[in-house]
C-alpha cells in the first residue's frame, strides 16, 4: 500500500559527492593566469642567467602562450577523460614546466630532467588519489 518513503538522512548518505561548478570564465581565466605567471617566471630566471632583457622577453613569451594554450587544452578534454589518464595528463604538464624552468636555470639536461620526472610523478600520484577519491 503505502510505499517507503525515503528519509532526508537517506537522500544524503546515497547522494554522490560532486565537484563545484566554476564559471564559465574561469575555463580561460586560470589557464590565462597560469601563462602569465609561468612566463614572468622564465623572464625572471633567464634574465637573472645573463640573457637580455629583450631575449628573456621574448623565450617568456612564448613559454606562457605554450603553457597557457596547453592548460586551456587539458581543461577542454579532462572532462570526457578516465581519472587515470587525466592524473597522467596533469603529471605530465606539470612535470614537463618544471623540468623546462630547472633547465633555464643552469642545471644540466639530466638533472633538470629527473626533476621534471619526480615532479611528475608525484602529481600524478597526486591527482590519481584526489580524482579517486572524489569519484566514490
Amino acid at each position: 500500500m503505502n510505499a517507503p518513503t525515503a528519509t532526508p538522512l537517506d537522500e544524503r548518505r546515497h547522494r554522490r559527492m560532486h565537484a563545484p561548478r566554476l564559471h564559465p570564465s574561469a575555463s580561460w581565466v586560470v589557464p590565462l593566469t597560469l601563462g602569465i605567471f609561468f612566463g614572468g617566471y622564465a623572464i625572471f630566471i633567464d634574465h637573472n642567467q645573463g640573457s637580455t632583457l629583450l631575449a628573456a622577453g621574448l623565450l617568456g613569451l612564448v613559454a606562457a602562450v605554450v603553457v597557457g594554450a596547453v592548460c586551456y587544452g587539458v581543461g577542454r578534454v579532462q572532462s570526457g577523460l578516465m581519472p587515470e589518464v587525466r592524473a597522467t595528463l596533469y603529471g605530465t604538464v606539470l612535470g614537463s614546466a618544471i623540468g623546462f624552468l630547472y633547465s633555464l636555470s643552469g642545471a644540466s639536461v639530466y638533472r633538470a630532467s629527473a626533476m621534471g620526472l619526480g615532479v611528475g610523478l608525484a602529481m600524478t600520484a597526486m591527482s590519481f588519489y584526489v580524482f579517486h577519491m572524489r569519484s566514490n
